[in-house]
């Protein structure tokens, strides 16, 4: 079976009844753009390891010995940091890692440092704790560079976590080493802890490297924290499969206490499932799902970049960028204008920090028809407004 058949068939008209969830929020007419959940059939090596567990009634209590084994093997082979099972601790995704992450860092009142923009779940959490988020200011004209010297300025002694997500959601940026040990270094300097959300790492294009933090020197490992999942790349989110590793066994122990009774992993199903998204034996899944993102991550470049008032930045990494729009709108605004006049729903930048505002994120996880279709739209509509 080719790959067309896994990452290019989706039409609006056979979407419209899809159980994704991006689908189901607006009316039929309306192509839905703004939710970080791909178009693409799920693979049938996954569906069989799922339909195996049920037929073996793998539905009881069990260990999750085996799926951190698969885990700490994955980390190992692939992100480079030598870990073991006993490293690894398993989610419901990544965001309940990040609550645990300021939850063993902070207490009340701590400072948190993040991106702006920055996924809005990091903010959310910040909130919920009453914990202070620091934003380190990225700037769409400079290409979303983490500058060293800004995170400098912002960081001092109230400063207790540095949050992270690379590939970067939404500017689509994959870090450099460069940038990387810098972090490193300014955490290692003032002994700060680090969460890092590596949950984007197989959508990387045009051969870039995917540096794990944790791996430039045993100081910054120590301090770091480190999230994977496999939603991203094999649309499973329903799963709520996440994972992540520490070396620091206090560390590691306070995340496990403070998710007692609360977090309790993952399903057995997603178990059940893990070891063939975690080893090689979707390999060509990986290959073929980048060559389809870059078809249509090119297609919304061209297109977008040929709109007067719309500006789509270079994707290194993600299927969710952050678009610039000059309209004299805000970013609520034009999402409420593109679902009436374009019947197009993107995400409004507003809900990714102050940095947010006159973007709007678009995932680009669908067909090329889907997305031709989706230009069209936006082209019609955007021409009033130039």
């Amino acid at each position: 079976m080719s790959s067309d058949d896994y990452f290019n068939l989706a039409s609006v008209e056979g979407m419209a009844n899809s159980l994704n969830r991006k689908w189901q929020v607006y009316p039929n007419d309306v192509i839905p753009l703004w939710l970080a959940s791909p178009d693409f059939r799920i693979a049938p090596e996954i569906k069989e390891a799922l339909h195996h567990a049920v037929d073996a009634e793998d539905l009881y209590y069990n260990s999750d010995d085996p799926t951190r084994e698969a885990m700490a093997e994955k980390i190992v082979r692939v992100n480079g940091q030598e870990v073991t099972s006993d490293d690894v601790m398993i989610s419901q995704g990544v965001e309940p890692l990040l609550w645990l992450a300021v939850m063993h860092a902070c207490k009340e009142g701590d400072e948190v440092v993040m991106p702006n923009p920055m996924y809005n779940g990091f903010v959310h959490v910040m909130e919920g704790l009453n914990t202070k988020p620091v934003y380190w200011d990225l700037d769409y004209e400079d290409g979303y560079r983490f500058d060293e010297e800004r995170l400098k300025e912002i960081v001092n002694k109230d400063t207790k976590l540095l949050c992270l997500c690379n590939p970067h959601n939404p500017a689509g940026r994959v870090m450099t080493r460069e940038e990387l040990k810098a972090v490193a270094d300014i955490a290692v300097d003032n002994q700060i802890k680090v969460f890092m959300d590596e949950l984007w790492e197989d959508i990387r294009f045009d051969g870039r490297e995917q540096v794990t933090l944790a791996t430039l020197n045993p100081e910054i490992e120590d301090l770091t924290a480190t999230s994977w999942g496999v939603s991203k790349t094999f649309g499973v989110a329903g799963l709520y499969l996440g994972y992540m590793a520490t070396t620091n066994k206090e560390m590691l122990a306070d995340f496990k206490h403070e998710a007692h009774s609360l977090q309790r992993g993952s399903s057995t199903l997603a178990r059940a499932a893990a070891p063939v998204m975690l080893d090689e034996t979707l390999d060509w899944y990986r290959r073929d799902l980048i060559t389809q993102l870059t078809k249509v991550r090119d297609i919304c470049y061209k297109r977008l970049n040929e709109i007067s008032g719309a500006s789509f930045p270079v994707v290194e990494g993600t299927y969710v960028p952050f678009p610039k729009f000059d309209y004299g709108m805000t970013s609520e605004e034009l999402h409420e204008y593109l679902i009436k006049e374009a019947k197009v729903a993107l995400n409004p930048g507003s809900n990714f920090g102050p940095g947010g505002e006159g973007h709007m994120r678009i995932c680009f996880a669908t067909s090329e028809e889907i997305m031709n279709e989706t230009m069209d739209r936006m082209e019609r509509a955007l021409s009033k407004l130039a």
